[in-house]
């Protein structure tokens, strides 16, 4: 439909609510408001729900509107304006999704760890308690309960040099077992970490 074709008389039927006068207004802007909508939105889909928003926009505020330049006006003010909108809240949506799917993650990567932590310590107290009991002895003293070497040497009557030898003969033991397994990397991993 033409501009001409879209004269006053239609408009004023618009405005009472007139259902054919609508549907004139419709077929005469559609494209026009459609492709403006394509051009600022980032999908079809968006530009063509956004299109239909703003004509049921137009139908519920169409006593307001008297002339053609307030209809053309109207439509167009409203698609830059909601694009604009649509275009801000995606941005925040975004920014929170990625919030959320960050901290979701870290939560998941923490409950993994945390259980092949617990996996780990588990099996490398069975392993200490396979130890002679002079080795066992001088880790437990050492990574259980936290001594230093010098407080282990007192407390066994030994020299500190002696210690360390006994803790690194019984450490490289206990390593072993977990490398003959074929230990995954994580574990192995935490294995290094737990004993340094």
């Amino acid at each position: 439909m033409s501009i001409t074709a879209l004269d006053n008389d239609i408009i004023a039927k618009f405005k009472t609510g007139d259902e054919p006068a609508f549907t004139a207004i419709y077929n005469h802007f559609y494209n026009h408001i459609f492709s403006f909508c394509k051009y600022l939105l980032p999908t079809i889909e968006d530009a063509r729900d956004m299109t239909a928003q703003l004509f049921i926009l137009l139908w519920e505020k169409r006593e307001t509107l008297d002339s053609y330049k307030n209809l053309r006006a109207f439509l167009f003010l409203n698609a830059r304006n909601k694009c604009f909108n649509f275009l801000r809240d995606q941005k925040a949506r975004s920014a929170i999704d990625k919030k959320i799917s960050d901290e979701s993650n870290a939560e998941e990567l923490a409950i993994l760890f945390s259980g092949i932590e617990s996996e780990l310590i588990t099996r490398i107290r069975e392993e200490v308690e396979k130890l002679p009991d002079y080795y066992k002895k001088i880790l437990q003293l050492s990574y259980y309960q936290g001594y230093s070497n010098q407080e282990i040497a007192t407390m066994l009557e030994i020299s500190e040099k002696t210690v360390r030898n006994a803790k690194s003969i019984a450490l490289k033991s206990v390593k072993m077992v977990f490398m003959n397994r074929d230990i995954k990397i994580g574990f192995a991993l935490s294995l290094y970490y737990f004993f340094n």
